[in-house]
C-alpha cells in the first residue's frame, strides 16, 4: 500500500518518501507511531488545534477555548488541555481519546490497536496503520488548511480527512468507520460539525459521532472523505477580557465552515502540497527542508487572531494577530525577545499580520519611548509588561519595523512606524550608564538569586557591558541609521552614527580578549567574565539578516568564530554550549538543576550563531551546528511538533520550554545560506516567492 505514502522506508532517520501529491520522493522522517513525543497539531492561524498522536489517538486540544479564559481552568488550557480530562495532573497520554474505530460485524478495531507508520509534514498528518487481527490496512491523510500567502484560508477552523481502507484478505469486508471527533462543551453541540458523503451523524449529550459504511472487495481499496469543523468564536483571555476569534467574522457556524471546506477539499490540499513541494525541491540540506516544513506547526499551537468588532477597539480591519512565547511551556503573549527570532514565517508569508502585531507594540509604547516586553501573561492581550528585558526590547522592536519595510518595501508603512521606532531607540540611550555609547546590563536580581537577569538568558545575570546586549545595540544603531536614511532624517542618521562610533570603540576596549569577545565586563566594579558565549556575535546576525554591513571588524569576527568552534562547539555534539570557560568547560552559572542557561543549549540562539558562521564564509561549520540542533529535536527526541527551547548539552534531550516561538528562526537559515538579507530573499524567483506562487493555484 502506497497511500498516503509508502511506509517501506527506514524509520527514525532521513530518507526519501514516495507520497501522494508529490511527483518525486520527498525528504523526511517516518516514525513508528509509539516513538513520537507529540503528534501533528491540526489547526492553523488562530483557529485552535488538536493533535493527532502517533498512537492513533487524539491528544491536546484548544478548539473550544478549553479554557482560554480567566479562572482555574486557564492553567489546564495553557498546559494543553487533553481531551476528556477533568484533572490537571493526569499523566501524559492517559486521557488521550480514540477517535476512529473500524467495525466489522461484531469486531471493533480502534486505530490505536494497529501498527502505525507516521509521517507528518505540517499541516498534514499521514498515517499508514496495519491491523493484525484482520487483514486490513488503513491509510489516513488529515490536514488543516495552512496556505502561505492567504491568511484567510489559513484561518478555517476545520480538519479535512481522507481515509483509504485496503482489504488484504480473500473475502468481502463490510467495514464501518466510527468517527468520534473532539466533543464540544455540554449544551453546545452546534459548535461542532461532521460532514461527508454517505456519512450518518448521531448526536448525544456527550457529543457527535459519525458512521460511514465502506464495503471493500478482496484485494481492493476504497477511499472516503469527511471534514470536522468547530465554531467557538467568543472567548475571554486570562485578563478576563472578551474577544472574538477572527474566523467568527468569516463564517456564521460550524456547518458553514464544514460546507466550505468540503467543497474546496482538492483545492486546499493542492495549495498546501504546492508550497511544500517548493521547499522539498529547494537546493538545501535534507534535514533543513524537513525542519522548515515542521517548524510552522508553532503557528497552530501558539497563535491567536482576534477580530475588530467594536467601535472602541484601536486595532484595524485586519484584526490583531499574536504568537505566544509558548502556550504549553511559558505562556506570555508576544515576548519581544522570542519574536526577535521567531517572527520570520509571519513576516515572510503574512506580512499584513506582522503589521498588526507591531502596531500593538507601537500602541503600548510609553512616554519615555520604552516598548513593552510582552502584551501580557497567560493569554492576556492588553496587560503589557515593562522593565523586563528592557535593554533589548525597544531596539529589537525598531529592528523588526525595518525588517517589515524590507519585506513590503512600503514607505508609507515605514513612515507610520518611524517616529515610534526612533523614540524606542532613544529610550535605549538612557540605559548607557557610563556614557560610552553602549547599553549596559540591568539585572534586577537580589543577592544569591538568578532572576530576572533582564536579557534573553533570563536566569543568568550579567554585569556592566555584555557582548550580547551591547552587540545587539550596535545592530540597532546600524538599522536605525538605515531607517533614517530611507525617510531622509539626516539628523537622526548622524545621531545613530555618532553613538555607533563611540560604541564600537568601547565594545572593542571592554570586551575583546585577544581571541574573542568576553561575556561581560564591569570596570566600574573591577570585575569581568571571560566566558565564551556561543552567540556572542548576535549584533552581526542582526545586521546580516537586514542586508547591512558588519558592526565589527572582520578579522575580530573570524577570530571569535574560531574560538566558538574550539570552545562552545567542542563542548557538545548537539550544537553549541551557551557558555564555555577559556579552559573548555561548560560554565555553571549557579542556577540549580539542569535548567542552567550557562551550561546548556538554547536552540534559537544557537541557530543565530550558526547563521553568523554561514554569513561570514564558514558555511560548513554553521550548517553542522544547525544540523546537530535539528537532529536532536527530530531524530533523538522524536519531537518535531513539540520543540523545546533549552536542550541538554550532554544528551541532546529536552530540558525546558515546550513548543517554543524562538525555534521558528530556522526560517532565516536558508536566507543565510543564500548570503542574503530579507529584501533579497523575498525577491522574485526566490524560495518565498516560489512558495507564495505555488500556494495561489
Amino acid at each position: 500500500m502506497r497511500w498516503p505514502f509508502n511506509p517501506k522506508v527506514p524509520r527514525h532517520q532521513w530518507t526519501f518518501i514516495e507520497a501522494q501529491g508529490f511527483p518525486q520522493p520527498v525528504p523526511g522522517c517516518v516514525y513508528s507511531g509509539t516513538r513520537l513525543k507529540s503528534g501533528i497539531p491540526l489547526g492553523a492561524l488562530g483557529t485552535g488545534y488538536f493533535t493527532l498522536e502517533g498512537s492513533g489517538k487524539l491528544g491536546r486540544s484548544s478548539i473550544y477555548n478549553e479554557s482560554i479564559s480567566a479562572g482555574e481552568d486557564l492553567k489546564k488550557w495553557l498546559a494543553g488541555l487533553r481531551l476528556n480530562s477533568e484533572e490537571a495532573d493526569i499523566e501524559p497520554g492517559e486521557d488521550f481519546k480514540e477517535w476512529l474505530t473500524l467495525r466489522i460485524g461484531q469486531t471493533y478495531l480502534p486505530l490505536s490497536t494497529a501498527k502505525i507508520a507516521y509521517w507528518g509534514h505540517y499541516p498534514i498528518a499521514d498515517i499508514v496503520a496495519r491491523f493484525v487481527k484482520k487483514p486490513l490496512t488503513v491509510g489516513i491523510r488529515a490536514f488543516s488548511p495552512f496556505i502561505v500567502g492567504s491568511a484567510a484560508d489559513s484561518n478555517m477552523p476545520v480538519v479535512l480527512f481522507e481515509v483509504e481502507i485496503n482489504n488484504r484478505g480473500t473475502k468481502m469486508m463490510e467495514v464501518e468507520l466510527v468517527i468520534t471527533p473532539p466533543a464540544p462543551p455540554p449544551g453546545q453541540l452546534a459548535q461542532a460539525e461532521l460532514r461527508g458523503e454517505r456519512l450518518r451523524v448521531e448526536q448525544s449529550s456527550s457529543g457527535i459521532r459519525g458512521l460511514l459504511p465502506i464495503p471493500v472487495s478482496p484485494g481492493a481499496s476504497k477511499r472516503a472523505r469527511f471534514v470536522f469543523s468547530w465554531f467557538a468564536p467568543n472567548w475571554r483571555d486570562s485578563g478576563n477580557e472578551a474577544h472574538i476569534h477572527r474566523y467568527g467574522l468569516r463564517y456564521s457556524s460550524a456547518r458553514a465552515v464544514a460546507k466550505d471546506a468540503l467543497s474546496r477539499f482538492d483545492e486546499l490540499l493542492a495549495r498546501t502540497l504546492g508550497w511544500q513541494s517548493e521547499i522539498y525541491r529547494a537546493d538545501l540540506p535534507l534535514w533543513l527542508r524537513d525542519g522548515l516544513v515542521q517548524s510552522l506547526y508553532s503557528l497552530a499551537k501558539n497563535s491567536i487572531w482576534i477580530a475588530r468588532t467594536r467601535h472602541d477597539e484601536w486595532w484595524g480591519k485586519d484584526g490583531w494577530f499574536t504568537h505566544n512565547e509558548s502556550h504549553t511551556g511559558c505562556p506570555i503573549t508576544e515576548t519581544m525577545v522570542c519574536r526577535m527570532h521567531g517572527h520570520f514565517p509571519t513576516l515572510f508569508f503574512f506580512p499584513e499580520l506582522e503589521g498588526t502585531t507591531l502596531e500593538a507594540f507601537r500602541h503600548f509604547q510609553i512616554s519615555d519611548g520604552e516598548i513593552p516586553f510582552s502584551f501580557g501573561q497567560g493569554t492576556s492581550m492588553r496587560d503589557p509588561r515593562y522593565h523586563c528585558q528592557h535593554p533589548l526590547n525597544s531596539g529589537q522592536y525598531a529592528q523588526m519595523v525595518y525588517r517589515l519595510f524590507l519585506r513590503t518595501q512600503d514607505r508609507e508603512q515605514l513612515a507610520h512606524f518611524y517616529q515610534s521606532a526612533k523614540k524606542a531607540i532613544r529610550y535605549q540611550f538612557s540605559l548607557d550608564e557610563d556614557g560610552d555609547g553602549l547599553v549596559n546590563e540591568q539585572a534586577h536580581v537580589r543577592p544569591g538569586e538568578c532572576w530576572p537577569a533582564n536579557q534573553f538568558y533570563d536566569i543568568w545575570p550579567w554585569w556592566g557591558t555584555s557582548a550580547y546586549v551591547a552587540g545587539t545595540w550596535l545592530g540597532t544603531l546600524t538599522i536605525g541609521r538605515a531607517m533614517a536614511r530611507v525617510v531622509e532624517d539626516r539628523a537622526f542618521a548622524a545621531e545613530c552614527e555618532e553613538w555607533f562610533l563611540r560604541g564600537t570603540k568601547a565594545y572593542q576596549k571592554k570586551l575583546w580578549t585577544g581571541e574573542y569577545y568576553r561575556l561581560w565586563s564591569d570596570p566600574a566594579n573591577n570585575r569581568h567574565c571571560d566566558v565564551s558565549l556561543g552567540n556572542q556575535l548576535m549584533g552581526e546576525w542582526c545586521v546580516k539578516v537586514a542586508g547591512l554591513p558588519s558592526v565589527l571588524p572582520e578579522e575580530y569576527v573570524q577570530s571569535a568564530l574560531r574560538t566558538i568552534e574550539r570552545l562552545n562547539m567542542k563542548a557538545t555534539v548537539h550544537g553549541l554550549v551557551n557558555g564555555v570557560t577559556p579552559q573548555g568547560e561548560r560554565f555553571d552559572s549557579g542556577h540549580p538543576g539542569d535548567n542552567d542557561h550557562g551550561k546548556q543549549i538554547f536552540v534559537g540562539e544557537n541557530l543565530c550563531a550558526a547563521m553568523t558562521f554561514i554569513y561570514h564564509n564558514r558555511r560548513e561549520v554553521g550548517e553542522e551546528i544547525a544540523r546537530r540542533l535539528y537532529e536532536a529535536i527530530a531524530l533523538k527526541s522524536c519531537s518535531p511538533w513539540n520543540q523545546h527551547c533549552l536542550i541538554n548539552a550532554k544528551t541532546g534531550l529536552p530540558v525546558w520550554g515546550e513548543d517554543y516561538y524562538s525555534n521558528l528562526v530556522i526560517w532565516a537559515v536558508p536566507m543565510a545560506i543564500a548570503g542574503e538579507g530579507i529584501g533579497e530573499f523575498v525577491g522574485d524567483g526566490k524560495l518565498v516567492s516560489r512558495m507564495l506562487k505555488a500556494s495561489s493555484l
